[in-house]
Formats: C-alpha cells, structure tokens, sequence
C-alpha cells in the first residue's frame, strides 16, 4: 500500500503516491467507465503534479498516472514494472504534453485478467483506455514489452497515433526456439496462473535481498541508477507482476506478426536503445528501425536496458525532441 501522506516531494527523498484502496478498487461494478481519482502530488523541484486514479473498464479496472498540459502521450511499461517507470520522463515534457503512464493488467496497481496477456489483449486495454479517457488521437511511448503494445496499437490503429517512441525494443528474425514457445505457451500461462500467490509470495521474498538486487541490476543496467527510490520502486513491482507477460516478453521479438506489422506503420517513430543492452542488443534494434520506415535510432552510451532509469535526462531530452519536432 502506498503512502497516502501529503505534501511537497523532493528528489532523492522517495515518491508518494495516493493510490486507491483495494475497497475501491473491489467496489467498482464491471459496466461503464468510471473514474476514481487520487489525491496527486505536489513535486516541490518542477511543481508538476501528478495525479493518481482508476479507470474501470469492461476488463477490469486500469490504474494510471497523469501529469502536465497538452497534446496526451500515453506511456507503457515494461514487463514487470509500473507506469512508475515514467515518472521522470512525463514530469520532463510535462509543459508540451499530458502523460499518461497506465499500469498494464497484472502489473503495479492493475489486477490481472483472466486470459493470457498477449501483445493483441494489452494493446487492445490501451485502446479501451484511450476510449475511457476520451482519447481520440495522442502520441504513444513504450518500453520493451510496452513497445511492443505500443507499436501493435501504433500498426491497428494508424488514425488514432500521431508520434511513436519506442525504447529498448528490437526484433529477432529466425528463432525457432522462441517460436516454439509462443506455440505451446498455454501450458505455461495455465501453471504460472494457478501458481501466482506462491510466485508473488517467493518474488515479494526475493526481491530486496542484496544478491537478488545486484544480480538485476548487473543485468539490467551498465551504470547504476540516477535515482535510487526509482529502481528500488522497479525492483518492488518485479515483486507483484503477473507471471505470464515474461513468456509474451520473450517471445515478442522473434513474432512474425509483430513484424509485419511494424511494416505498416506509418507514425514519425523514434527508436531509443542502450549500447550496453544485455536483452536488446543494438543490432536487434537496428532490425526493427529496418522494418518501420518512418523511423529513427538513437543509442545512449554506457546505458543497458533501463534508459529512464540509468540516464533519465539524455531519455528526456531525445523524447522532447521528438515530441516538439
């Protein structure tokens, strides 16, 4: 539960967030597209507020952040993490846009679905969400699995997408293996299901243990994080994420339908990447800038797979101007 304590925030000395209940939460009826709203925060460094709510869609209910004035951008986690990822990008571009960072289903404060969280279903609750808030166009940012959703919304719904900014994210042309597995992964997705409140239980254990800590971080990133109390928020959303969107993670890159249909998009699309990647390597980005036409690569030295959290300023200012292109 977060800490529902008001008053000015300031870096380095953590993030308080007024999140809903799970009462409320549990309360909303499955019709409509009721908004509960939170109390929002106060950051004292750019006096941008950040406001907290649920949505409740036909699904389920959707939790979000939303902060700044403008055109609306709508930014998507990775797997395992939370719209709390953003939280430094969006405050940056918070004069030129309206972020809006959604927990994907079975990730932060969003409760799981029932079936498979597949790139087809995720983009398909970005659409509803985008319905929900009244979203007729908007602009579009993911990173890794959330780039992916966001380029399926970006290819199936060309007239609602203006700009497209993808991070971390790249394809693997033939690979048998991870075919395979996007094949046979309903045995998969029905264990790690039924085995969630053991799983969440071990990863809540797990998670906060030094060796654990470094062994992501070694991994993930090739310097350490800017801000402390934003990678340890990474790491306790690790804790709480829904199994089975690591098996659509991993086999995301090497999806011929994906790849298609990055063939067909046509927003102005920006490829961000870290030259020290461990799980997309350059050359994989490169392939998917390859497959959209309208695109451009950035890479940012000494950077892994967490570009908002090792160098959330140079993420920022390639994202601004982009978006003030």
């Amino acid at each position: 539960m977060a800490d529902e304590t008001r008053g000015p925030i300031r870096r380095g000395q953590g993030l308080r967030l007024s999140v809903p209940s799970q009462a409320e939460v549990g309360e909303m009826s499955p019709a409509g597209n009721e908004i509960v709203r939170g109390q929002g925060l106060r950051l004292s460094t750019t006096q941008a507020t950040v406001q907290t709510a649920v949505v409740r869609m036909a699904n389920g209910p959707l939790y979000y952040r939303r902060v700044g004035e403008g055109l609306p951008l709508i930014a998507i986690h990775g797997v395992g993490a939370s719209g709390q990822l953003w939280r430094d990008v969006l405050i940056g571009v918070a004069d030129i846009r309206t972020g809006y960072a959604i927990d994907l289903p079975g990730c932060g404060g969003s409760p799981a679905r029932g079936g498979a969280p597949t790139l087809a279903t995720l983009a398909d609750e970005v659409v509803a969400f985008a319905n929900a808030m009244g979203l007729r166009r908007f602009d579009l940012m993911g990173h890794g699995l959330g780039a992916g959703v966001a380029a399926t919304v970006a290819a199936t719904q060309p007239a609602r997408v203006g700009k497209l900014i993808l991070v971390s994210f790249g394809v693997r042309p033939g690979t048998p293996d991870v075919l395979t597995l996007a094949v046979v992964r309903t045995p998969f997705d029905l264990f790690l299901g039924l085995a969630r409140p053991m799983i969440n239980t071990w990863a809540g254990w797990a998670v906060g243990m030094p060796a654990i800590d470094q062994l992501m971080a070694a991994w993930l990133m090739a310097s350490p994080p800017a801000d402390p109390v934003l990678w340890e928020a990474y790491l306790a959303d690790h804790g709480r994420a829904d199994g089975r969107m690591y098996i659509t993670m991993q086999t995301m890159a090497a999806d011929p339908l994906l790849q298609r249909r990055l063939q067909t998009i046509n927003a102005p699309t920006l490829l961000i990447g870290g030259e020290a990647d461990r799980l997309v390597r350059p050359a994989e980005l490169a392939a998917a800038q390859a497959l959209i036409a309208t695109a451009k690569r950035e890479l940012i030295p000494v950077c892994g797979h967490l570009p908002p959290i090792e160098h959330p300023n140079e993420c920022r200012r390639l994202i601004r101007l982009w978006l003030g292109e």
